[in-house]
């Protein structure tokens, strides 16, 4: 079953690519499609038009997806919580609240917005961190995640309502997850992070499995628990912050691929992460493509359409796991 499982996501990945660069207001031919994979190949206007409009959007779900999921699977091994995610302990709260912030009180242009939505996530995970430093393995990451949580929404909802209804939904779409108006120059920023985060999330997965038996047990095997908890969490938010930069706070997304890969691909971290990156991928750019393509003109965003498509994925990889057990 594992095998065929990284056998059939990756090919689900080019699939929904293919799909999504298809679909829209516009829908592009296969030869359209084609000539907009090779940027530069062809002057056919529609190609063209896939290539700076579709592509950037189709990436940036894929990475953010990958990005998203890893950060809220390394939350819930370090808080041995299923329920933990980026959302949960605030980290998406905090790039949210300092977007907002910025473009609302302080009139910031669109270069400006990204830095400070990632300093926003990084100084709430950072606070989290130094408020839960005793009890990271336990309940206290979370409970304080959720005290975060609530105050920093609090606080967007009324920066949200201060400039009065156009600014509310202007705002409001964004703040719920959106990968409209991701450019090239978005697209490249996640890049970035994701070619030197993605790498280190995948070498952690050899220390994941010791500490889901617990403190005594992972220190019995040589991991200082003291010192890679909070790397691990500082890990999750630098993976999550990119992404709520760019895209808004991605709901479900990092709380359910972990669990999705966990149940078709067996208990090894090793594979679970992987697993959860690619999961994540396709559920983010199913959703967008599906919110984007389905009731024209009306446009879903990202972060509502993957609570309903992480639901059904998550009933879908329930009902395969009673199957019988991963090989």
């Amino acid at each position: 079953m594992r095998r065929v499982l990284l056998i059939l996501a990756p090919a689900a990945c080019a699939a929904l690519v293919w799909w999504a660069l298809g679909q829209g207001l516009t829908e592009a031919s296969a030869a359209e499609r084609l000539d907009a994979l090779w940027p530069g190949a062809s002057a056919d206007p529609v190609a063209a038009r896939l290539e700076a409009l579709r592509l950037p959007r189709i990436g940036a779900a894929l990475l953010a997806g990958a990005m998203i999921s890893a950060s809220g699977l390394l939350l819930q091994v370090v808080a041995r919580n299923g329920l933990a995610d980026p959302g949960l302990l605030g980290v998406s709260q905090g790039g949210v609240l300092a977007i907002l912030a910025g473009a609302a009180l302080f009139d910031l242009p669109r270069a400006a917005l990204v830095p400070a939505g990632l300093f926003g996530a990084m100084a709430t995970a950072a606070a989290v961190l130094l408020a839960a430093r005793r009890s990271l393995a336990g309940g206290g990451l979370i409970l304080v995640g959720i005290a975060v949580n609530l105050l920093l929404g609090s606080v967007t909802e009324l920066i949200m309502t201060s400039g009065g209804m156009a600014q509310y939904a202007r705002l409001a779409v964004w703040s719920r997850g959106s990968l409209a108006g991701v450019s090239a120059a978005d697209l490249a920023l996640l890049a970035a992070w994701a070619a030197v985060l993605l790498p280190l999330a995948l070498l952690s997965g050899r220390w994941l499995d010791p500490l889901l038996l617990g403190d005594d047990t992972a220190r019995s095997l040589g991991i200082e628990t003291r010192l890679l908890l909070p790397v691990l969490v500082l890990l999750a938010a630098a993976l999550a912050a990119p992404v709520v930069a760019v895209c808004g706070p991605v709901s479900f997304l990092g709380l359910i691929a972990g669990h999705v890969a966990r149940r078709l691909t067996g208990g090894r971290m090793t594979v679970v992460l992987p697993g959860a990156m690619l999961t994540g991928s396709c559920v983010l750019l199913a959703a967008d493509t599906a919110g984007r393509s389905l009731m024209p003109p009306v446009a879903v965003p990202a972060g509502i359409a993957t609570s309903v498509g992480g639901f059904l994925v998550f009933v879908f990889a329930a009902r395969l796991s009673q199957r019988g057990p991963a090989a």
